[in-house]
Order: C-alpha cells, then structure tokens, then sequence
C-alpha cells in the first residue's frame, strides 16, 4: 500500500452547547498534533450557548446545521473536510498526545479505520472496567468515545455515517466497517468525561447502555431507542424530531 508521509487529518467534532469547554479543546487538539499537518472542523447543532462563535474565534472552520444529530453532523463535518482522514471526536474528551502521527502509523500500516482505548476522568471501580474492556475486538466493547479515525476512501466505501440513526449511530458503521476489515485498537488511551455517570449513577448508565445496546440489534425503532434512554438517563442530548 501507499505510504502517504504527507497526511492531512480532518478532526471533526459535532457540538450541542458546548461553551464550557470548546475552546479549550480545540487548543489542545492542536497541541497535541505536534506540527501534524491537521484541520479542526466543528459542527454545531446551533447551540444556544455560543459554542460555535466560541468555536470558530479558536481557530476551528465552523458550520451550523439546523438538528442536533451526531451522524448528520459528522457526515456534514466530512463534506467540506480536506483531508485525507477523518478524525470524529466527542467535546469532552481529552486526546492523548501525538495522535495524529498514531493515526498516520495506522493508516499506512493498512489499517482504514481505528479508535483508542478509554479511561475516565474519576476513579470508580465499576468505570475501570469498562476501560479494561476497550483494549478487546468485538462491537459489545466499541463506542463513540473512543474516537474514530477513517480514511477518506474506507469512509465513501461504506457510504459514511447513516443519517436515519439518531442513537448507536458509532456502532451502526461499526458494523458496516468490519465486515471490510478488524478495526484498529490503538495502545494509547483518551481520557473520557464520566459526567453522564455522575449525573445519574454507574449501574444506571451502564444497564440502559446494555438495554439500548440489545434493543438496538433486536431492531427496535429509533424513536423507541431514544424514548428509552432519555426516560432512564439525565442529560442526554438525544431527541427525536
């Protein structure tokens, strides 16, 4: 395969109301490319708390789109990006450093697609291994907090992101991916936000991440899947229009 020492990564970062913390993560990202050629593209489900002013002020190429739905967004984000991979990001998670060049090791090592391993920002026996199960394959230990770096062409191969799934939309092209190639589990870990933990409680969470996992591939209806987690889950972001 072709060895491509020049690789442009386009990190894309859907935002609903992130003011608290958008700027700060778009300064990081690029600290911690380490000179790597990147470009950071954020797009936001007009946010009502400046996120995308915040955004765009930091550096980063801003679209809004009207409806809050992460694999609208990051299909979006992947229009207008010019790389020749895309990187898509949660807000609140902290990058380790040296990404981009773990992503261009990926890439011409063959590896179309890949993620990292978690850990979370608080301790918590029951958070910790969860963060042990993201070193293994299988989609059960898979989720959008890993990050997910795709080429430009494995990524319009399998057609992107579905824009009909609202919630599991990470697991969904999972799906799709694997049945291309293994995903790339990279050694390194980001640093994930336990704020959905914290405002509910651990064995909350992770039972309604359990219930809308296997509902999900009973074939239950989004409308159903997003009912579920918005009745058991406080702050979720999740809606249906």
């Amino acid at each position: 395969h072709f060895v491509n020492r020049n690789m442009t990564i386009s990190v894309i970062i859907p935002t609903l109301n992130e003011a608290a913390l958008i700027a700060d993560q778009i300064v990081s990202i690029r600290e911690k490319a380490l000179a790597h050629k990147i470009e950071i593209i954020v797009v936001d489900a007009e946010s009502e708390d400046g996120t995308a002013l915040l955004a765009k002020k930091a550096g980063a190429k801003v679209i809004s789109i009207q409806r809050s739905c992460r694999s609208i967004q990051m299909n979006e984000g992947a229009k207008v990006a010019k790389g020749d991979v895309y990187f898509f990001l949660h807000a609140d998670l902290t990058l380790p450093h040296g990404f981009a060049e773990d992503i261009r090791q990926g890439v011409n090592a063959g590896r179309s697609y890949g993620c990292y391993q978690v850990r979370f920002d608080t301790e918590n026996k029951g958070l910790a291994f969860n963060s042990r199960l993201s070193k293994f394959q299988g989609i059960f230990f898979r989720g959008g907090d890993q990050t997910l770096y795709m080429t430009k062409a494995f990524f319009e191969l399998i057609g992107g992101f579905n824009d009909e799934i609202v919630i599991m939309e990470d697991y969904e092209i999972l799906l799709r991916a694997r049945k291309y190639q293994k995903i790339n589990i990279m050694p390194k870990h980001v640093i994930i936000s336990s704020r959905k933990v914290q405002e509910n409680t651990y064995l909350r969470a992770n039972l309604t991440n359990l219930l809308v996992f296997v509902m999900f591939f009973l074939g239950f209806s989004q409308k159903t899947l997003v009912k579920v987690y918005r009745r058991f889950v406080k702050g979720t972001k999740y809606s249906i229009k």
